[in-house]
């Protein structure tokens, strides 16, 4: 797994039952699915110990007139189920917050806010109908709950509207939260902060100081970006293309100066992806004590491009 990949995983994950903000109306009133405290707020569900967490406005993204249907073609080619299950990712899921850890390598765990048909969900499993990607859906039981996997990827409902997404031990983890009653806001509050950001149609926050990043990983990011570094905030926000912010905290100010010196190497790429179609505009890039700064735009017919190497870049 590259680094791309493993930067992409865990929206990879989480498009099981997505993919790439506000949720609709309906996703917002629905009721808790247990009528429990906390059962209807996504990160009181996710335990605290997150490497990173984030969010993602998947309904602003499908409804954009010039990629949304492009988007949508790729979220339903990795979304294992489909019609069979009665469902499609890119007209039943709103909105996702997730989190992943390291528990046995890199774990996800998500919040699928939407609308599923667990009877048919229900059906499919108990026939052994083959999904559309030729997997079969297996049920298993774990803290009173049906847990459905395919290809190594699961998900259990909470209920109609809510889902749990993830790897096997992401979920467990979660399912033992509810079991425990254990509901409540555990990932740290600058996370949260950084998360809700009124506007953000995805926002993600690293914790790398307390949760470093796995040696697979580090061994395939560029060292200067991965020396001492600390924690790192992120925010798109989605008009006429994606206008993308963030920032990288390091321990110290050297550090930080040798890190924005790999990012600008890096943006010396950017002639290579017009090339391809792909356009970053406005990328700005400076340092302000022991934080790195980066903020850069893409146009929609760029992220059209974009969505087209996607399989490439996921080495399919």
């Amino acid at each position: 797994m590259n680094a791309f990949r493993w930067l992409f995983f865990p929206l990879l994950l989480v498009s099981m039952v997505v993919l790439v903000g506000c949720p609709s109306k309906e996703a917002t009133e629905a009721k808790s699915p247990a009528g429990e405290p906390g059962m209807d707020d996504a990160l009181s569900l996710l335990p605290g110990n997150a490497i990173a967490a984030g969010t993602v406005d998947a309904r602003a993204f499908f409804s954009s007139q010039t990629f949304g249907a492009d988007l949508a073609k790729i979220v339903e080619k990795y979304v294992p189920i489909g019609a069979e299950a009665g469902f499609q990712a890119s007209r039943d899921v709103d909105r996702v917050t997730f989190a992943s850890y390291s528990y046995q390598g890199i774990d996800v765990a998500a919040i699928v806010i939407g609308r599923f048909d667990s009877a048919k969900i229900k059906q499919v499993a108990a026939a052994q109908t083959p999904t559309k990607n030729g997997g079969t859906l297996v049920a298993s039981q774990y803290a009173g709950r049906d847990v459905y996997t395919v290809n190594n990827i699961g998900f259990t409902l909470l209920s109609d509207t809510r889902a749990i997404v993830g790897t096997e031990q992401g979920i467990r983890r979660v399912l033992e939260r509810i079991n425990d009653k254990r509901v409540k806001r555990d990932i740290a509050a600058w996370m949260i902060t950084t998360i809700e950001a009124p506007g953000a149609a995805f926002a993600v926050a690293g914790d790398f100081a307390s949760q470093p990043i796995p040696a697979e990983a580090t061994r395939q990011i560029p060292g200067p970006l991965v020396v001492n570094l600390k924690a790192m905030r992120a925010f798109a926000t989605f008009k006429d293309g994606v206008q993308i912010a963030g920032s990288i905290t390091y321990a110290d100010a050297t550090s930080a100066e040798s890190a924005s010196g790999a990012i600008k190497q890096a943006m010396g790429y950017a002639k290579l992806l017009a090339a391809l179609g792909i356009k970053l505009q406005n990328v700005d890039v400076k340092v302000e004590k022991s934080d790195v700064q980066v903020s850069l735009a893409v146009d929609d017919q760029s992220l059209r491009a974009l969505l087209a190497y996607v399989p490439s870049l996921m080495g399919q």
